[in-house]
């Protein structure tokens, strides 16, 4: 769905311009997303866990790819934590302002079919525990929300799969993932989100990450 959205400059401020979302991909100019990782402290006997979403096969950019548990583009007028309204969207969960940290603002270059897509990302974490039946998927954007040790994420850098529950209506399928199945990203994104997910754990805040 297209929408209208505010143009930035390179330093992430607003140009007084608003453009449709597809001519901001086209043409490469800078805007504002909304980020959130959700992670799940889990039990004394398994856990803690990273959520992350597998991207509906309909999707232009980066089908079936996993990617942030949450995300969207900031419309118009918007700032950070509106954005929280595309977790119930996407994921059926409702999230309080309260709820999340916030880890930094990231700037993303990257190519896409349309064209160009650069993003100043305002990223988020959630702490929560999760179950398949807490989640209402809207499956035109989400396949399923994949369920991944925080372990085995660090572990994805050295190439082998690493195992990973997929939740969707209710269901659990296993399957396995490697690096190569996520969104591409060359600032150790993913990894990033983890020390943060670890440092919000153990009580020390997350602190800025970006």
């Amino acid at each position: 769905m297209d929408e209208k959205i505010d143009v930035l400059d390179e330093r992430g401020e607003k140009t007084g311009r608003v453009v449709w979302k597809s001519e901001a991909h086209r043409v490469g100019l800078w805007h504002r997303c909304f980020h959130l990782w959700i992670v799940d402290p889990g039990d004394d006997m398994d856990g803690p866990f990273l959520f992350v979403q597998r991207r509906a096969s309909v999707k232009e950019t980066w089908p079936d790819k996993l990617d942030v548990t949450a995300a969207g583009h900031l419309m118009a007028g918007e700032s950070g934590l509106d954005g929280l309204r595309e977790v119930e969207e996407e994921l059926g969960l409702s999230v309080e302002s309260g709820d999340v940290v916030a880890l930094g603002t990231r700037q993303n270059e990257l190519e896409i079919p349309a064209g160009m897509d650069r993003e100043f990302q305002d990223v988020f974490l959630l702490v929560r525990r999760l179950e398949p039946s807490d989640l209402r998927l809207q499956r035109e954007e989400v396949a399923s929300v994949a369920r991944l040790r925080l372990g085995d994420v660090e572990g994805l850098g050295g190439g082998e799969p690493v195992p990973v529950q997929e939740w969707a209506d209710g269901e659990v399928r296993e399957s396995r993932a490697r690096i190569e199945d996520f969104v591409p990203g060359e600032d150790g994104y993913l990894m990033r989100i983890v020390r943060a997910a670890r440092k919000a754990l153990a009580g020390e805040g997350a602190g800025e990450t970006f």
